[in-house]
């Protein structure tokens, strides 16, 4: 038989398991969010899109309003500063740069009870992606501290001034 006859299938076959990686790994993802939320100690923001994009169009607060509107988004309680992260570090949207945020914020220092599982999804479902989480991990370590911030007090900050900058030392 002709190699080029399973050629369609192997690759019929790579896509779906993809598929199924991805629709698990995002609805487990969803589920331990809410309950993550539930667990969280933080008071949540009660600032809406709207109230948001009234900031000036340089500060964290405008781009944040942005964030969520591009991406059909509202503010997810006691978790706001989790699409600041986004902002702040480049990453997008998909599982696996949701995963990569991750591995940068552990880089940078931030502890939580949901970042082992995020960094132990991807190091078990997302071995293709293997560099983007080790870079990310040198670029969390790299990079000013910035898990800390009490982002809710910083959105009338130009975005520009809350950008990490790698610094020459290792953490």
């Amino acid at each position: 038989m002709n190699k080029l006859f399973f050629l369609p299938i192997y690759f019929v076959f790579q896509s779906t398991l993809k598929t199924i990686r991805e629709v698990l790994i995002s609805s487990l993802f969803r589920i331990s969010s809410q309950i993550y939320i539930a667990i969280k100690p933080a008071s949540p923001w009660d600032i809406s899109v709207k109230e948001l994009l009234q900031y000036h169009y340089t500060t964290l607060g405008f781009h944040l309003g942005c964030f969520l509107l591009k991406h059909d988004f509202t503010p997810q309680p006691k978790c706001e500063d989790h699409d600041i992260f986004h902002l702040i570090t480049g990453y997008d949207i998909d599982t696996s740069n949701e995963i990569a945020m991750q591995f940068w914020l552990f880089g940078n220092g931030k502890r939580s009870y949901y970042i082992p599982i995020a960094l132990l999804a991807g190091i078990l479902f997302y071995p293709d992606s293997y560099s983007l989480f080790k870079t990310a991990l040198k670029n969390g370590r790299e990079s000013l501290p910035v898990y800390h911030k009490n982002y809710r007090d910083l959105l009338h900050i130009p975005i520009s001034q809350l950008k990490p900058v790698k610094t020459t030392y290792k953490l």
